[in-house]
């Protein structure tokens, strides 16, 4: 009798088991991996929407209310995001505070916060820049203790 080699029906079936539950596996990470990919995308989306949205508020000189909050949308790439900014009093009476959250839509959850604080502008001062204007009468008076001082100067001069 001839001895064949070769694998039986039950290692060929087992071995293809084997295979099924490894590429199963496989193909669950790339999912999960291209999920997760997405997710950051739009958490980048999200968070650029608010630093824009903070800036913003930021360069704007209008004092910020005490307490309340601001709704609107916002495009970034091809996409339109809802942001929300929530302005709050803080323990300084001269800092507010701003959070702002930006979602996809109005019920999704936040996909970034932001925040930022903003203090009241100090009263206005006399500038002590050089490079600033300087006011007519300012002007004036400069070049007469100038013209005051420079016999004086040039009296001890030899």
């Amino acid at each position: 009798m001839r001895h064949l080699t070769g694998f039986t029906l039950l290692e060929v079936l087992v071995a293809l088991a084997v295979l099924a539950i490894a590429m199963g596996a496989i193909i669950s990470v790339a999912t999960q991996s291209v999920n997760t990919i997405g997710d950051l995308r739009d958490q980048t989306f999200a968070g650029w929407v608010a630093l824009n949205k903070v800036n913003e508020l930021l360069l704007d000189p209008k004092p910020w209310p005490n307490e309340g909050s601001r709704r609107g949308r916002a495009e970034l790439a091809n996409r339109v995001w809802r942001w929300e900014a929530r302005f709050q009093k803080t323990n300084d009476s001269d800092l507010s505070r701003l959070e702002v959250a930006v979602r996809t839509d109005e019920n999704s959850p936040a996909l970034s916060t932001l925040v930022a604080f903003k203090g009241r502008p100090p009263p206005d001062e006399p500038s002590t820049d050089p490079a600033s204007p300087k006011k007519p009468s300012e002007n004036q008076s400069s070049k007469a203790r100038s013209s005051k001082t420079s016999p004086q100067a040039s009296s001890h001069l030899p």
